[in-house]
């Protein structure tokens, strides 16, 4: 048997070594399971102790017997009161709710070690070897049974709350334990009560306490964390996107409206420098939620089949309103064998361009900017494209070359405080690039310019990207769209979105109704056939989605007309968990907020039925 006790303890001692070599978190569980640790190996080196002295009795003293007995038997009920704490605190983990039995076992724990003090203590001798008796032994009998008892109601009464894993480790360890106790008040020379507490140890350990398996647990815990604070984010960035596109929709909106009408030059500035901003506002917000995006791993390329030349244009228009006054030329180098249709993301890669151009814009006061494009390899129905951007401005330093595509970060701060911006245009560019298969690179000489290139595949598109001429009008057509016989519903909580959304519609001469609240949309359909319907999309009450599934359920009762009458989004939430909304409410499309003349003329052409749209009837 002595045996057996020196290798529990070897075992232990090396587990223990184990466990207090790893790095871990100072939590109760594990202060409670280090204790069980300490406790058991001391536990261990009585009970060798105790199997010696009690076969020698008569060489002995008989107080050092009795001594090493009461430690023994108190080392002994400490363990088992230990494993009923952890089990407690297992449980209290998986509820967070504290276990009013704990009190008893504690108050158990002081009587019983009062008693295994006190009491006296009696040996049986036999031929097999000696042990010992009375009530002094039958106390640890007693006080492991009263652990086990706590431990099975504790369990049962929380079966429900703890995890299946858990469950299987607690039964296991209650096995062992109750079947070591029982054999062991069956029989009282086996001496396997270290056994017992050994085993109990090391199912612990293996399964609960192993550091690789709280290193997974805690790996888990923290990517459940970081996936909560990023959803959390997401929700915040929603929300905060909507809150501040709602009176941007106005600020945008009215100076829109205000620059049609007659103006001195310098009211003309004054509204353009508003716009401006307001579009430079909405940029930044747009770049934070990109960003938000690419950090959580759900930015996703859409390809689709786009005009080159009609994307670099308007392109052109807003980089040259973006230079204004300054004496910078904007050159376009495009390559005439780039075919006119193209298959990729291209509102991402206009996205890149303008970024990328914008920045030129920033840091070049004088000189020239120039947007490159060429075939670099041509294979049946896939391009390879390099894009560079050249600009005369100040350069960049060496120093700062590693750090330039870093999130919210600028550098030559020193001389470029001054300069607006988040620091975000480079690092989303870099990722877009990387995303549709290139990789952004960048050269400098400090004070002589930069240049920005890439190289990119994109697929040829076999059909124009427009299949009816009649969406491809001419610009002076486009600038005189008009459709008098078109009836419109526009749909909005916000009196002041209403009338601005129905000034920018005005010179299109269209009917136009408004509603303030999904229920007199409702009522508005019913009455009228609309040609199509602009559904704003977070409102008390009844929201733009849920008023749109009633709309479409209305072909049930009545009419196809519900089914197909086109309703587009107005919106200040373009999170993708918005988009899934607006399509699982069968929405044809949505218009981003803050919404412009040219953006509503757009979706007007791509919407309105055919028979009221002046783009079909005009070229047939």
């Amino acid at each position: 048997m002595l045996r057996m006790e020196i290798a529990c303890f070897i075992i232990l001692a090396f587990v223990a070594l184990l466990y207090f070599s790893a790095r871990r978190q100072h939590t109760k569980m594990h202060k409670t399971f280090s204790a069980i640790l300490i406790v058991v190996l001391i536990h261990l080196i009585f009970d060798g102790a105790t199997l010696y002295s009690v076969n020698h009795l008569d060489t002995i003293p008989r107080w050092i017997n009795d001594s090493l007995h009461r430690v023994f038997i108190g080392t002994m009920v400490l363990v088992v009161f230990l494993f009923y704490e952890h089990i407690c605190l297992i449980i209290e983990e998986e509820m967070e709710k504290s276990i009013f039995l704990k009190n008893i076992a504690r108050v158990y724990l002081v009587i019983a070690e009062l008693f295994i003090c006190a009491l006296p203590i009696s040996y049986k001798i036999t031929d097999k070897g000696n042990y010992e008796a009375g009530i002094h032994a039958s106390v640890s009998y007693v006080s492991v049974a009263v652990y086990i008892i706590l431990c099975v109601f504790t369990v049962i009464g929380y079966w429900k709350q703890i995890h299946y894993k858990k469950k299987l480790v607690i039964a296991t360890a209650l096995a062992i334990e109750t079947s070591i106790s029982i054999l062991q008040g069956l029989n009282g020379t086996w001496l396997i009560s270290g056994m017992g507490i050994t085993l109990m140890t090391l199912s612990f350990y293996l399964t609960l306490e192993n550091p690789d398996i709280l290193l997974l647990n805690q790996v888990k815990e923290e990517k459940k964390k970081a996936e909560e604070a990023n959803a959390s984010k997401s929700r915040f960035l929603s929300v905060v996107s909507h809150e501040i596109r709602t009176p941007m929709n106005a600020i945008v909106g009215m100076t829109e409206l205000l620059l049609r009408g007659d103006l001195t030059k310098e009211q003309r500035e004054y509204l353009m420098n508003i716009k401006n901003s307001g579009d430079a506002l909405v940029m930044i917000i747009n770049d934070i939620l990109d960003q938000s995006k690419i950090e959580a791993g759900k930015m996703e390329l859409v390809e689709a089949p786009y005009e080159l030349r009609g994307m670099l244009e308007d392109v052109r228009m807003i980089i040259e309103n973006r230079i204004g006054e300054k004496p910078v030329q904007l050159i376009y180098t495009i390559d005439d064998q780039i075919p006119e249709a193209l298959v990729g993301d291209g509102l991402r890669l206009r996205q890149v361009l303008i970024n990328l151009l914008n920045n030129a814009v920033k840091f070049t006061e004088k000189g020239y900017i120039e947007l490159g494009i060429s075939l670099e390899q041509k294979k049946e129905d896939e391009l390879l494209l390099y894009f560079s951007i050249k600009d005369s401005g100040q350069g960049i330093r060496e120093e700062d070359l590693n750090r330039l595509f870093q999130a919210f970060s600028q550098v030559d701060t020193k001389k470029n405080h001054s300069k607006e911006g988040t620091g975000l245009g480079l690092s989303i560019s870099r990722d877009f690039v990387h995303l549709m298969g290139g990789q952004l690179k960048v050269r400098s000489e400090y004070g002589a310019g930069s240049e920005f290139f890439f190289t990119i595949s994109q697929g040829v598109s076999e059909e124009a990207v427009y299949q009816n001429e009649e969406m491809t009008s001419s610009e002076s057509m486009e600038k005189e769209f008009t459709a008098p016989n078109a009836r419109l519903l526009v749909v909005d909580d916000t009196p002041m979105n209403l009338m601005i959304i129905k000034e920018l519609l005005e010179p299109f001469k269209m009917q136009i109704d408004l509603a303030e609240s999904g229920m007199k949309a409702l009522e508005l359909v019913e009455q009228h056939q609309y040609h199509l319907i602009l559904m704003d999309y977070l409102m008390p009450n009844m929201d733009g989605v849920e008023t749109t599934k009633r709309i479409r359920s209305l072909s049930e009762q009545k009419d196809a007309y519900y089914q197909t009458v086109p309703i587009i989004a107005l919106s200040g939430d373009i999170s993708e968990e918005a988009k899934e909304q607006f399509e699982l409410a069968r929405m044809d499309d949505f218009v981003e907020k803050p919404v412009t003349a040219e953006t509503l003329k757009r979706v007007l052409i791509k919407w309105l039925p055919k028979e009221v749209n002046p783009s079909y009837i005009t070229t047939n």
